[in-house]
C-alpha cells in the first residue's frame, strides 16, 4: 500500500520524488569565481546560469547526462555524471580560451578581422531572421547595490529606511519568469507567470526579456541611454565606425570560432568596445563581451557591459541562452552598480500562434503573478541566490511587515516630516501620514510670495492633500483636495478657492474634476507667463507682462480612458468676471519716462472688460492609434504608440444660462508626435487648425491666443512662440493654422567637433508659424544648444512678420520641460 501511494503521487509530484539537483563552482584555473557562467545538458540541452560566486544548481531526473559549461572568454568544457536518487556536487575550472593565429594572411596591409566582418555584416539579415519568430520561457534577475551615498542630498538626510546605516547595500533586487512571444516586424508579447520584489510583496519585478539584438543595424538600450541607440559591431556600415583586429580562433565541438577585438574607430559615437566572435563558415555570433561608456555618447550610467552567450538549437538555428547586462554610475555622490541576468529555455522557433496570440497588450501580468510562495521560487529559479540576496529577501520581508506597524510608521513620519530652510524657502515640503495612506504637500515660500501692480504683494498658496483609497502600492484610486488662498495687499481682496480630483478606473485611468472659488486669471487662461518671472520684471524693469482679472468662477471635468488610445472629456465652466486696474508704479528700478502698461492687452483693447458672465461646455476627443499597454492586474498603463496623437476639441459659449453673456462656438485640431531618427537624432513636432464657427458674442478671455513669450525665458517649446508678444494676435477668426517643429540632433555632428564632443552638447533647430483668415501671418526660426549640463537649453531666435522688422533674441530654457503653469481646463 505504501509503495502504491508513493507511485499516485509522483504522477502528480514528480519533481519531489524524481527531480535531483546538481550544484556545483565554476571557476577559472586560479579559482576566481566566473559570475553568470552558463551550464546545459547536451541531451535535451536544458540548462541553468551560475550567480554571481560562481555558484549553480540545476534540476533534474535522474540518469546518463553531458553536462556542459560555457562561459564567455574561456574554453568550454564538459563532464560526464551519472545522477542517481540523490543530488550530486560537479565543479568546473575553465581555461582561458586558447587562441591558434595559424597563419595570417594579410591582404593589402589589412588585418584579417575585417574578411570575416565583412562576412559576418553579409549573413546578418539572414541571421536576424532567423530570430524573427519564436517564443520561450525566461528568467529576470536584477539586482542594484550601493557602493557609497552622500549623508545629505539637497539639504534632507539620506535614508534609505531600512534600519541599515551601512554605506554598502543592496537597494533593489527581483526576480520575474516571462513567457515571451515574438513574431516579427511589429508583434511581442511579455506574459509574465511570476514575479517578486525584495520588500514589496504587492510589487511587481522587472519584466525586460528582450535580448539586444546585434543582428540589428541599431541597438536601442531605453531611450534615456542614448535616443540615437548604439551602432552594432557587424551593421551594415560597420567598417565606418569599428576598427578590428584579429585575436586568433579555436575550435568548440568541431566548429572554428574567430575571436575578434572591436574598437571604436572615434571617442564620442555611440559604440562599443570590447569582444565579438563569430562562427567561421556561417559567420554567426557565436558570443560576445562589449562595453559601453560616457565617451560612447552613453547618458545617466557612466559604464555599461553586456554578454551575451548563443547556443545551437539546431545544425543552422542559434539563439542567445543567456544575456548579462552590468550597469555602473556615479551621479551626485551615488556610487551604484549592478547586474541583469536573463536566462532563455523552451526556446522554439516555430510556435503556433493565433489572431489572439497578440493585441494591444504587450506585457500582462498574471492574477497571481506576485503571490508565488518561497517553495515555488526555490524549484523554479535557474540561477541561485547569492548569501546577501537570501539575506536582502528576508530582511526586507521582515521589515516589510513591521513597517505595518502603527508605531513604526509614525517614527518613520516622524522622521520624513522633519523641515529644513531649502525645503521652506525653495523646494516645498510635503507631509506623510502612512497610516491614513495620506500626504499634504505645502509650497515653498517663494512660490507663495509675488509682486503686481494691481494687486501689489501677494499671498498666493495651494496645498495639496492626498489620499491613496486602496492598500495595493500601486493603486489608481485616489483623492486630492487643493485649498487655494490669495490675498492681495494692495487691492485688499481676498480669494479663496477649492479644487478636488478623483482619480480612478479598474483597466484604464479615469478623472473628476471640480473646482471652485475665487481667482485671478491671465486673459489667456493658459497662463503663459509665470508668476516669479512677472515679479521679477515688474519690480526690475517696471513691466507688468501678465495681464489678468479676476473671477468668481465653478468648473468640472470628467475624463475616461476607452482603451486603444482613446480617451474623451467633457467640461463645464462658469466665470463672473471683473477688471483689475494697476494701483501702484512701485518698482526697484525706476526708469524715467517709463510707466506699467494698462492690466489689460491694450493692442487689443482701449479699456478694460466690463463685468460680465461666461457659461462655456467643452468636449474632447483624443486618439493615439496603435496604443500598447501595460496590464497589471485590474489596471492598464499605456506604453506609447509609434503613430501621431490626434486631437480635436470642441467649445460652445452657452447665452443666458446662469446669466451668461457669451455666445460663441469654437473648434480645434491638432496632431503631434515625436519620431526616432535613429542615429540621426529626433524629431517633433505639433500642427494644429481651428477657429470660430459663431463668434456672435465672444469676450477678450475666450479668443483665440497664440501662445506668446516675451521673455528671456523659454515657454514651451512645442506649444508656443518664442518671440511672439503674447496678445497681438489673439483673435476671433473663422479660421486659423498653425505648426510647430523641432530637430534635435542629439549628437550627432557635434560629437565630430573638437572640445564640444566631451561635452556630449545637441545641436537643435526649430521653426514655429501661424496663419489666419483674416490674413495675419508669423513665422520664427531658432537654432540652439541643448544638453547643457544635462538640463539647460540655449536658442538664438529669428521672427519675420509682413511689414515688420525682424526681432531677434536669445531664450534660456530646459530641455525636459519648460513652460508656465496652467490655469486652462479641463
Amino acid at each position: 500500500m505504501r509503495k502504491l501511494l508513493l507511485f499516485t503521487a509522483s504522477l502528480f509530484f514528480p519533481f519531489v520524488f524524481f527531480a535531483q539537483q546538481i550544484r556545483g563552482l565554476v571557476t577559472d584555473t586560479a579559482g576566481k569565481p566566473l559570475p553568470f557562467a552558463s551550464l546545459y545538458l547536451k541531451e535535451n540541452n536544458k540548462g541553468t546560469n551560475a550567480n554571481n560566486e560562481g555558484r549553480y544548481v540545476l534540476k533534474v531526473a535522474p540518469g546518463n547526462y553531458t553536462l556542459v559549461c560555457q562561459y564567455v572568454g574561456h574554453k568550454k568544457e564538459e563532464q560526464k555524471i551519472t545522477l542517481a536518487q540523490s543530488d550530486m556536487e560537479v565543479n568546473f575550472k575553465l581555461e582561458l580560451q586558447g587562441m591558434t593565429m595559424g597563419e595570417v594572411v594579410l591582404k593589402n596591409g589589412e588585418d584579417p578581422a575585417y574578411a570575416i566582418i565583412r562576412e559576418a555584416i553579409k549573413k546578418r539579415a539572414y541571421h536576424q531572421a532567423q530570430l524573427g519568430k519564436f517564443e520561450c520561457e525566461v528568467y529576470t534577475k536584477g539586482q542594484m547595490r550601493m557602493r557609497n551615498y552622500p549623508d545629505k542630498f539637497l539639504g534632507q538626510k539620506v535614508d534609505f529606511e531600512d534600519g541599515d546605516t551601512s554605506k554598502k547595500k543592496m537597494v533593489y533586487l527581483s526576480e520575474t519568469v516571462s513567457r515571451f512571444l515574438v513574431d516579427k516586424p511589429r508583434k511581442a508579447k511579455v506574459e509574465v507567470i511570476s514575479s517578486r520584489v525584495s520588500g514589496q510583496s504587492d510589487g511587481f519585478g522587472l519584466a525586460a526579456p528582450g535580448f539586444l539584438e546585434f543582428y540589428e543595424n541599431n541597438i536601442f538600450i531605453g531611450n534615456s541611454l542614448n535616443p540615437r541607440g548604439f551602432i552594432s559591431p557587424i551593421s551594415d556600415n560597420a567598417l565606418n565606425y569599428y576598427k578590428y583586429r584579429y585575436e586568433g580562433s579555436f575550435s568548440e565541438d568541431g566548429i572554428l570560432v574567430n575571436r575578434i577585438q572591436v574598437i571604436p574607430k572615434r571617442k564620442f559615437e555611440p559604440l562599443f568596445s570590447g569582444y565579438i566572435n563569430i562562427v567561421e563558415d556561417t559567420w554567426r555570433i557565436h558570443s560576445l563581451n562589449l562595453l559601453l561608456v560616457k565617451s560612447s555618447q552613453m547618458e545617466v550610467l557612466d559604464t555599461l557591459r553586456v554578454e551575451q552567450l548563443y547556443r545551437p538549437l539546431r545544425k543552422d538555428y542559434w539563439y542567445v541562452s543567456s544575456q548579462v547586462i552590468y550597469p555602473a554610475l556615479k551621479v551626485l555622490g551615488f556610487d551604484m552598480y549592478g547586474s541583469f541576468v536573463n536566462v532563455y529555455s523552451g526556446f522554439n522557433p516555430e510556435p503556433n500562434f493565433t489572431k489572439k496570440t497578440f493585441d494591444n497588450t504587450i506585457v500582462k501580468y498574471t492574477d497571481s503573478a506576485n503571490k508565488k510562495t518561497n517553495e515555488y521560487w526555490e524549484r523554479t529559479r535557474p540561477v541561485p541566490l547569492l548569501e546577501e540576496e537570501v539575506a536582502d529577501y528576508r530582511k526586507k520581508d521582515s521589515l516589510e511587515l513591521v513597517r505595518k506597524d502603527p508605531d513604526y510608521l509614525d517614527s518613520i513620519d516622524r522622521r520624513r516630516n522633519k523641515v529644513s530652510p531649502s525645503a521652506l524657502l525653495l523646494t516645498g515640503k510635503t507631509f506623510f501620514h502612512s497610516k491614513r495612506r495620506s500626504t499634504l504637500t505645502v509650497p515653498s515660500l517663494q512660490e507663495v510670495v509675488s509682486f503686481n501692480p494691481a494687486e501689489g504683494l501677494v499671498i498666493n498658496t495651494e496645498p495639496v492633500w492626498g489620499k491613496r483609497l486602496d492598500t495595493l502600492s500601486a493603486s489608481r484610486r485616489f483623492l486630492s483636495v487643493a485649498p487655494g488662498l490669495r490675498y492681495g495687499f494692495l487691492n485688499r481682496h481676498f480669494s479663496p478657492r477649492l479644487t478636488v480630483q478623483y482619480l480612478y478606473g479598474k483597466k484604464y485611468s479615469s478623472s473628476v474634476t471640480l473646482s471652485g472659488g475665487w481667482k485671478v486669471f491671465q486673459f489667456n487662461n493658459n497662463s503663459p507667463i509665470g508668476e516669479r518671472g512677472n515679479t521679477i520684471s515688474c519690480l526690475w524693469d517696471q513691466e507688468n507682462r501678465a495681464k489678468t482679472y479676476e473671477a468668481a468662477y465653478f468648473r468640472g471635468s470628467y475624463r475616461v480612458g476607452a482603451g486603444h488610445g482613446l480617451s474623451f472629456t467633457a467640461a463645464f465652466q462658469y466665470q463672473d468676471r471683473s477688471p483689475l486696474e494697476n494701483l501702484t508704479d512701485y518698482a526697484w528700478r525706476k526708469r524715467a519716462g517709463h510707466a506699467y502698461t494698462p492690466n489689460y492687452p491694450d493692442e487689443l483693447l482701449s479699456s478694460n472688460i466690463q463685468r460680465h458672465q461666461a457659461f462655456i461646455l467643452l468636449f474632447g476627443v483624443s486618439w493615439r492609434p496603435g496604443t500598447k499597454y501595460i496590464e497589471l492586474p485590474g489596471r492598464k498603463f499605456s506604453a506609447g504608440s509609434k503613430y501621431p496623437l490626434f486631437s480635436i476639441q470642441y467649445m460652445q459659449g452657452v447665452k443666458g444660462l446662469w446669466g451668461s453673456d457669451v455666445d460663441f462656438s469654437k473648434w480645434k485640431f491638432s496632431v503631434s508626435d515625436n519620431m526616432n531618427l535613429k542615429l540621426r537624432g529626433q524629431f517633433r513636432y505639433r500642427l494644429g487648425m481651428g477657429g470660430f464657427l459663431n463668434n456672435t458674442k465672444v469676450e477678450l478671455p475666450d479668443y483665440t491666443h497664440f501662445n506668446g513669450n516675451i521673455s528671456t525665458l523659454a515657454t514651451e517649446y512645442l506649444n508656443s512662440f518664442q518671440l511672439l508678444p503674447i496678445y497681438k494676435y489673439s483673435n476671433t477668426d473663422r479660421f486659423y493654422a498653425l505648426g510647430h517643429a523641432e530637430y534635435n540632433l542629439k549628437g550627432f555632428l557635434t560629437n565630430k567637433i573638437p572640445g564640444i564632443r566631451n561635452l556630449n552638447l545637441y545641436l537643435v533647430a526649430a521653426a514655429n508659424a501661424f496663419y489666419t483668415s483674416s490674413g495675419k501671418k508669423y513665422f520664427e526660426y531658432s537654432l540652439g544648444i541643448d544638453n547643457i549640463f544635462k538640463q539647460v537649453r540655449v536658442d538664438y531666435v529669428q521672427s519675420f512678420e509682413p511689414g515688420k522688422i525682424r526681432q531677434h533674441g536669445f531664450r534660456i530654457g530646459f530641455s525636459r520641460f519648460t513652460g508656465g503653469r496652467s490655469d486652462n481646463w479641463p
